[in-house]
């Protein structure tokens, strides 16, 4: 079915707010999560809606319908694109020393490098993590073996024969990276372990407290306020992409001669044109949120058939 495969990896540049409607808690409005590890997430449909609304200022109307599939008439045929879920891959955590740091777990990591081994990415470097919490060797986070990242001191190692390092470097490669990242990367990441990442992600997102303020009055409405959670800026994802040969409705002439259908391969190197640098995910995009820098890395050429298609 799916003859390409690729990986889409996001740098979060201003707070993005990808929700999953209200709730009866403490946030009115929360982010998107994971239901077995809480880790936040965006949806597929939410990836792929907004990057459609990226594309179609790009492509024309019938090319857009032909790849991402046909509006309000779903039946008709299927997308030749399928995506998985956004997952964070590091989370920035406030530090007492480097202003931020960049942290991930062991969980993330094995995941992530399980992910790229689906989508055919080779990650050749090998991570040794039995020691928690762990730095590169040059990171700018420490002060006498210690990191404080919130109001948590963490007793650190240094990493073995540089294998982070080495693991964020071929990450690099693939990162739509800005200066701040290629600068800082290597330097401000951590890996925690799995229950202290856990916290993080849950105790450390953006609460923005909003109001709605009646134009007659100049005062808030009975009502009105509410809090949102946001993404913060700098989060660092991926999600991956598979790519089948174009799907057609039945034709209704009565020419037997099927129409000719644009192979994975050729829709693969279309949709890498058509995505921009950046785009917006999630709400709020006329405040500023959401802003997203992507780069779409190749994967897999013949995924059809390594997986027994």
């Amino acid at each position: 079915m799916y003859k390409q495969s690729r990986a889409l990896f996001f740098q979060v540049l201003t707070s993005m707010h990808a929700g999953e409607g209200s709730q009866l808690g403490v946030v009115d409005l929360p982010i998107q999560r994971e239901g077995h590890t809480g880790f936040p997430k965006v949806e597929a449909s939410s990836l792929k809606g907004s990057l459609r609304r990226a594309v179609e200022q790009r492509a024309s109307d019938v090319d857009v319908h032909r790849f991402f599939g046909p509006v309000g008439q779903p039946e008709l045929y299927a997308s030749a694109l399928s995506f998985s879920d956004v997952r964070l891959l590091f989370f920035p955590v406030r530090s007492v020393k480097g202003v931020f740091a960049w942290v991930t777990c062991p969980m993330v990591i094995k995941r992530f490098l399980d992910d790229m081994r689906l989508v055919q990415i080779e990650i050749s470097e090998e991570l040794s993590l039995d020691t928690l919490p762990v730095i590169t060797e040059n990171s700018g986070l420490e002060a006498e073996d210690r990191v404080m990242l919130e109001e948590y001191v963490f007793t650190v190692e240094k990493e073995k024969k540089g294998e982070l390092t080495a693991f964020l470097k071929r990450l690099l490669q693939m990162l739509p990276a800005s200066d701040l990242v290629k600068q800082h990367l290597i330097s401000h990441a951590i890996v925690v372990s799995d229950d202290d990442f856990s916290d993080f992600v849950r105790l450390s997102t953006e609460i923005v407290t909003r109001i709605k303020i009646n134009k007659e009055t100049g005062t808030v409405e009975g009502t009105a306020l509410f809090n949102e959670e946001y993404l913060p800026s700098e989060s660092l994802m991926y999600s991956l992409v598979f790519i089948s040969d174009e799907h057609q409705a039945p034709s209704k002439s009565a020419d037997p001669t099927p129409a000719v259908r644009e192979k994975a391969e050729d829709i693969a190197n279309t949709i890498e044109n058509w995505i921009p640098a950046t785009f917006q995910i999630g709400a709020n995009l006329t405040l500023g949120k959401g802003f997203v820098a992507v780069k779409l890395v190749s994967g897999g050429a013949l995924h059809a058939q390594t997986n027994g298609q």
